[in-house]
């Protein structure tokens, strides 16, 4: 699990975005393995949720219609249903409309969603901003949970430093579209950060 980190208009969406097809690249390329990397000829599925749940799907599908939309038609119902329970969601859920979801049952459903389409790579940006600080909580567990059972690669892209820090194996942290810092040893000391990486933490002098 690997976080990226930087402040609005580092540079972090604008890599997701490349690595999924929805941009390209104004100068330079994208490279996976040391080789130029394409969307549909490199084999790996990378897959994207968004901080804005409610905009990512059609409100006025049911749930069952947004897990599906994207799927060949012979996944069966049961595979369904039991991604739906992986997020904590029973079945009952599928005949309801995704505009009277919350925004955490949403985020669930978009989660689900990825799943069922066996991604090699999950990135979520921003994607548990702006939800109550408990349903953020259950949300983390259940992405470890789910990263130990599927055993998937996530790019988990914030600003905050509390999420990326209770979820990810190492932090990466962007600015001005470079990485300028990385960070896997939480025992360093604060003070021997990139100063960008130090605004972000904030004046702890210690990372937990």
């Amino acid at each position: 699990m690997i976080g990226l980190m930087g402040e609005s208009g580092s540079g972090k969406s604008t890599l997701a975005k490349l690595l999924i097809g929805l941009e390209k690249p104004s100068q330079g390329q994208v490279l996976l393995d040391g080789q130029p990397y394409s969307v549909k000829k490199s084999g790996v599925r990378i897959l994207l949720v968004f901080q804005d749940s409610l905009h990512s799907v059609n409100p006025h599908f049911t749930v069952e219609q947004v897990l599906t939309e994207a799927l060949p038609k012979d996944v069966a119902r049961e595979e369904i249903e039991a991604i739906l329970e992986d997020v904590g969601l029973d079945k009952s859920y599928l005949t309801q409309p995704a505009r009277q979801l919350s925004g955490g049952q949403l985020q669930r459903i978009c989660i689900a969603r990825g799943l069922l389409l066996k991604p090699d790579i999950l990135i979520f940006d921003e994607a548990l901003s702006g939800l109550d600080p408990i349903v953020q909580g259950r949300l983390l567990r259940l992405l470890y949970d789910l990263w130990e059972k599927y055993q998937l690669t996530y790019l988990f892209i914030s600003h905050d430093f509390k999420l990326s820090y209770a979820l990810c194996h190492r932090i990466l942290v962007m600015a001005d579209g470079e990485i300028v810092d990385e960070i896997k040893d939480f025992e360093l000391p604060i003070q021997a950060c990139h100063p960008v990486t130090k605004k972000l933490i904030g004046d702890k002098g210690h990372f937990s």
